[in-house]
């Protein structure tokens, strides 16, 4: 789906910036300018999370043939998966996640995320990782930029962390609150983790960022592929270059319902899983209809997201899409409802994200900014 053009693409946030500095660092912010009381210190439903794990799946997982599945849907639709019970009353997944659904009483879904912006990764990573579209000036901080500036504390440690797919670049903290940018071969991994959590690199990538968490971390982000063009990532248009239905079902499926499934039941095992919110989401989601290659193109128009610990309640879908997939049937949700989530669980108000933000920038009720309360 390509929506109209838009023209913050023009902004010169480029992706490997994007990426790397986790959607524009939040320049000239300062805990000093924000005052006491905006700070909070009360509990509300859903605000349990010390810590956030953000799984970025850049590249766009298919929601049609991973967490919302049309079995009744022509062959070009369905593709070649089939739909398996899961250990939640509320959803199935697909056969190539059994992991997954053995644990589906722990994690959520929402499944109608939606915007209209174009399919383009560097606007749309920006968009799903900060509720808002990037911008050549004031650009809004990610999530992990905001966390450290009001939960960082960390006995006088980095708070907030980046964890490549790939490479082996040495930590270096791009300024006060931006992320530390980490390969998981910066920690020391123990080799009995690593294959639990599959020997793979978005296995060493989960397992790296529970550490972090463990030691103390507020926010880490995982980027389970720092580029588009990746035969073994979640961009699979079927040409050459990309992955397609093969590699889904052979690699990246297999790697990644191994690697979650470890990083969901040894958070639990350690007591972490209530204090940490882990979200998965992706840029978009994959066409409805399987191109000519045998793959699926960029789609805005309908994917999903999903949620587990920091008191988020498993077991749900929230929202139905159509009978294709490709719209939102019911309970449409934005971008910008799943920052606003993130900063709930966090117990972080939206008068203080506005304050962060600028005045016209976040989760205002009425510009559908509230925070998804069907998973708490």
């Amino acid at each position: 789906m390509t929506s109209e053009k838009n023209t913050v693409e023009r902004g010169n946030l480029g992706r490997r910036r994007f990426l790397e500095l986790g959607a524009g660092a939040a320049a000239g912010l300062a805990l000093s300018s924000l005052p006491a009381g905006d700070l909070f210190t009360g509990k509300r439903a859903g605000s349990r999370a010390r810590s956030v794990i953000l799984v970025n799946n850049y590249g766009g997982p298919s929601h049609l043939d991973l967490f919302d599945m049309k079995p009744e849907a022509p062959l070009e639709i369905r593709g070649p998966f089939r739909p398996v019970r899961t250990r939640s009353a509320e959803f199935e997944l697909s056969e190539l996640l059994p992991l997954h659904a053995g644990i589906a009483d722990r994690f959520s879904l929402v499944r109608t995320c939606n915007h209209d912006l174009d399919a383009l990764h560097e606007t749309a990573s920006c968009l799903i990782q900060t509720g808002r579209p990037p911008a050549a000036e004031n650009p809004a901080p990610h999530p992990g930029v905001v966390t450290s500036i009001l939960r960082g504390e960390n006995d006088g440690k980095a708070s907030n962390f980046l964890l490549r797919a790939a490479g082996n670049k040495l930590a270096s903290t791009l300024a006060e609150h931006e992320p530390v940018v980490l390969s998981p071969h910066a920690l020391r991994l123990s080799q009995a983790e690593r294959e639990r959590f599959g020997l793979s690199p978005v296995g060493d990538n989960l397992l790296a960022a529970r550490k972090l968490v463990e030691d103390g971390a507020r926010f880490v982000t995982v980027n389970t592929s720092d580029r588009p063009r990746d035969p073994l990532g979640w961009d699979m248009h079927g040409r050459r270059g990309f992955s397609g239905f093969a590699e889904l079902r052979e690699s990246i499926a297999p790697r990644y319902d191994r690697a979650y499934y470890a990083l969901i039941t040894s958070l639990e095992e350690r007591g972490m899983l209530d204090e940490t919110l882990v979200c998965c989401l992706g840029e978009f989601g994959r066409s409805p209809r399987i191109n000519p290659l045998g793959g699926r193109d960029h789609w805005t128009g309908c994917w999903t997201v999903y949620f587990a610990g920091g008191g988020v309640q498993g077991g749900r879908a929230i929202g139905r899409s159509d009978e294709l997939g490709s719209h939102p049937l019911d309970r449409p949700t934005s971008p910008r409802e799943i920052a606003a989530t993130i900063y709930h669980c966090l117990g972080i108000p939206k008068k203080t994200t506005q304050r962060i933000l600028g005045d016209d920038s976040f989760p205002m009720k009425e510009s559908g900014g509230q925070e998804i309360m069907e998973l708490f």
